[in-house]
């Protein structure tokens, strides 16, 4: 009887604890009132394969045993979260280090905020992208995500893959120009959501976002999650590149845009392009999300937001996440590869 009376009261302080940290928005089982739906809802999540920050233990088909953790709103959270969902097999979360994120909009923080996705409940109508390079199979996700890890958009050495192959492999996932896309990966500081964003709106996709602080943050507010495989039917995928958010070599060398080096202090310190601004990644990020919009204008304090921007570095990831905080602020923003620039100044030489 006391076995059973703490088993109820588990699923009790489970059930509440992600139906009150949604603010608003429905997790398992939906939004509602009453004890039948509060019945409908906490049956719902026996029967789900949600992680929750906080909670551990083992699930089976046909039984659950849930132990409460001490977690609470405002203390950090993190390790591994590792449990049987519906089968013998172990999955896991990824590690989330930090404190109770809430969930919710950012957008009035930023001028520009059209491609941030508030971390709030997905739209059914979003196809929701993971493009994390570590995923693997058994690994819990955000719910109805299909998975294209960020390094098949690009070769080996950092650069795009050309318009057929990308629009080939978007296709092949399923996905279309008309799609409302929004993309995430396991840290929002590794870049890869950033970079496939930036490929998205390269090949002239409109309706795409990056979700504000990426999975970790997810995890931290104590959003829906699985763990099944998605697939979804393949689809035919239009391409209109917009060939100028790449910059080419002649644009960067005529000076008509202002130049921000993305790299380290030392490879900076070593050559740089003209009279380029460093910038490094780390330095618009604060907690695994990009700054609020007062701490990015301190950041881009000494670029005139009249003039267009162009980021480089040796690296497509770390260059996208300053690029994608241009564009929150309201710059005309571009990407250039410091690898193209080397290879046109040597063939000068």
């Amino acid at each position: 009887m006391k076995v059973g009376l703490l088993f109820f009261l588990a699923i009790i302080i489970a059930a509440s604890a992600m139906t009150s940290w949604a603010e608003g928005s429905c997790s398992v089982g939906g939004c509602g009132g009453g004890g039948e739906s509060w019945t409908e809802s906490a049956q719902a999540f026996m029967n789900s394969d949600v992680p929750l920050v906080g909670v551990t233990g083992n699930q089976n088909a046909k039984s659950s045993s849930f132990s409460s953790g001490s977690f609470q709103a405002g203390q950090p959270v993190g390790g591994a979260i590792n449990k049987t969902i519906n089968s013998t097999i172990p999955v896991s979360t990824p590690i989330v280090s930090g404190v109770y994120v809430a969930p919710g909009s950012r957008a009035d923080l930023f001028p520009a905020p059209m491609m941030l996705k508030s971390l709030d409940a997905i739209s059914e109508k979003d196809v929701v992208l993971d493009v994390s390079n570590r995923h693997s199979p058994g690994q819990a996700h955000i719910r109805g995500s299909v998975n294209i890890p960020a390094k098949s958009f690009f070769y080996e050495n950092g650069t795009l893959r050309n318009v057929t192959d990308l629009a080939a492999i978007l296709g092949g996932a399923g996905i279309s120009q008309e799609d409302a896309v929004m993309v995430y990966s396991d840290s929002f500081a590794s870049g890869e959501a950033t970079a496939v964003l930036f490929m998205l709106r390269y090949l002239g996709q409109e309706n795409i976002r990056a979700l504000d602080g990426g999975l970790d943050n997810w995890i931290a507010a104590s959003l829906p999650m699985e763990t099944k495989e998605n697939m979804r039917s393949p689809a035919s995928y239009a391409t209109r590149p917009r060939a100028e958010l790449l910059a080419d070599y002649d644009f960067v060398k005529s000076g008509q845009a202002q130049m921000v080096d993305a790299r380290s202090f030392q490879d900076f310190g070593k050559a740089s392009i003209g009279n380029a601004t460093l910038i490094n990644p780390e330095n618009v990020l604060e907690e695994g999300r990009l700054k609020p919009g007062a701490g990015l204008k301190d950041t881009f304090a000494r670029l005139n937001a009249s003039r267009t921007v162009v980021v480089y570095s040796d690296d497509i990831y770390g260059a996208s996440v300053v690029w994608f905080a241009l564009q929150l602020m309201g710059f005309d923003a571009r990407i250039y590869t410091w690898q193209d620039w080397q290879a046109h100044e040597a063939g000068r030489a």
